[in-house]
């Protein structure tokens, strides 16, 4: 299995006392017919804690575009499959009526018989908060309410650390994995989207936040030049 980076992060920080997130990056892998991407927050240290990631694809419409993000939030489709072996129907509208049938995967992160050593995570499609600890831990936002199946993520929607008391921590390279995207090995279509992380200072209760999006698959590194932005961060009590 051969591993590739796709998205080198970006390095352009913000003044700011803790502004530790310094970007997206992407990896991929081959396996079988699909291929995997993985994305991952980058710091530039590992005395802290993320709390949630969310916004996913969010446009934005007031403001100055942070980090390296993109105005429409959002642009291709994503196009992921799921091997969780999780199948459920999809009432899409939320009129009560249900839409889809018998829709396979899920974004959950050890869904149904699913876990972390089955080889059916290898080619899945998943959210996660995977830092030190080992623990998955983790739970969707209100806007990811309903069983979210399907080939994408909805937009605005987020993902929070469900389990505070083994907090995830940056790897001793300093990143954390969030989501994983499998896709069809033949499918290089491209996808953009935008990602907000929320994190803290180990020790400290203030909340911290990093801006930027991730491409599928990712351009080239001089392309990614062209897409470089600041990274930036604010406090909220």
């Amino acid at each position: 299995m051969k591993s590739v980076t796709l998205i080198v992060a970006t390095t352009l920080v913000a003044s700011s006392a803790h502004a530790a997130f310094t970007g997206w990056s992407v990896e991929s892998s081959g396996i079988g017919n699909r291929t995997i991407y993985s994305v991952y927050a980058n710091f530039s240290s590992t005395n802290l804690r993320v709390v949630n990631v969310f916004n996913f694809g969010r446009a934005v419409t007031a403001g100055p575009l942070q980090g390296n993000q993109i105005a429409q939030g959002r642009v291709g489709s994503m196009n992921a499959v799921h091997n969780d072996l999780f199948i459920g129907d999809i009432d899409l509208d939320e009129d009560g009526t249900i839409d889809v049938f018998n829709n396979p995967g899920t974004w959950a992160a050890g869904a149904g018989t699913w876990t972390t050593a089955a080889t059916d995570s290898l080619t899945d499609s998943y959210c996660t908060l995977q830092g030190i600890g080992g623990a998955w831990g983790t739970a969707f936002d209100p806007s990811m309410s309903f069983p979210p199946f399907g080939t994408d993520i909805a937009t605005n929607a987020g993902w929070y650390d469900a389990t505070p008391s083994v907090p995830n921590i940056p790897s001793a390279a300093g990143r954390l994995k969030v989501l994983q995207v499998a896709r069809l090995s033949s499918d290089l279509s491209d996808f953009r989207a935008n990602l907000t992380i929320g994190y803290a200072v180990t020790g400290t209760s203030t909340a911290l936040f990093g801006y930027g999006s991730f491409a599928i698959p990712a351009p080239g590194a001089l392309a990614l030049l062209g897409f470089a932005g600041i990274v930036g961060t604010r406090r909220r009590s």
